[in-house]
């Protein structure tokens, strides 16, 4: 039995604002036995039919319930988020910790600074026209996407309510930092983000801290996903407390 087919580990993947778990799939061939798991929240996927949160508050206890129904005692994992995605890996797994719930053998973070570092020009109160265009300006989509009445109105509340979240988010020290490795990827042209910020993830962690450095902009990962995603593999093939069958 080779390396990769000896080890039970998932990845869980946390989207970044406006997303849904659809788009962390395509790193599925590269993972090979690492089984992805993206977490959906509500408005957005498969449960577009429900409310959307408020605040970030909302989110975490959502992420919870599912957390509690992915994690198990047989099973290791590990987290990847971008952007947002970061900031609601930061959070919950202080709650689960709190709880002494089973620890992530690694964390990923990609596209956002770390959370005691404030927005310094926030998007969401905008006028949709201003804040369709400095969505597009980031990469993350076409702003003709919203030509379509009715895509606009299934997905831009969806942004606007992610923005406010992350905007308006207070952070508060932890009392403990995370017993967890961070790997963080950083791409040179990302204008949401800066090097020297990023670096301060490591006061997150009272493990190891690594980083690695991509070409392009805040979605870097769409275009780079194969490098990012065989970064993860190695790195999770590596790990000693991964569970052997």
């Amino acid at each position: 039995m080779d390396e990769i087919n000896s080890i039970r580990m998932k990845l869980i993947c946390f989207p970044y604002a406006g997303a849904t778990s659809a788009i962390f799939m395509k790193w599925k061939e590269q993972l090979g036995e690492i089984k992805i798991v993206s977490i959906d929240l509500p408005g957005r996927g498969r449960r577009v039919a429900e409310p959307l949160c408020n605040t970030i508050q909302e989110m975490v206890d959502d992420m919870e319930a599912q957390m509690l129904a992915l994690i198990n005692q047989e099973e290791s994992y590990a987290v990847y988020g971008h952007s947002m995605g970061t900031l609601l890996i930061y959070e919950l797994l202080h709650k689960l910790m709190e709880k002494e719930i089973p620890m992530p053998v690694h964390i990923f973070l990609s596209g956002k600074n770390p959370p005691h570092i404030p927005f310094k020009k926030p998007i969401h109160q905008l006028p949709d026209d201003e804040f369709i265009l400095k969505i597009a300006l980031m990469g993350g989509m076409d702003a003709n996407f919203f030509n379509d009445p009715l895509l606009a109105k299934i997905y831009l509340p969806v942004f606007r309510a992610d923005f406010k979240i992350v905007e308006t988010y207070h952070y508060e020290k932890k009392k403990n930092q995370l017993p967890v490795d961070i790997t963080f990827f950083f791409a040179s042209d990302d204008n949401t983000l800066s090097s020297k910020y990023v670096k301060q993830w490591s006061e997150y962690t009272s493990g190891s801290f690594r980083m690695f450095y991509f070409t392009g902009g805040h979605f870097f990962i769409n275009e780079r996903g194969k490098q990012v995603s065989e970064i993860i593999k190695e790195t999770l093939l590596n790990i000693d407390e991964i569970i052997p069958y």
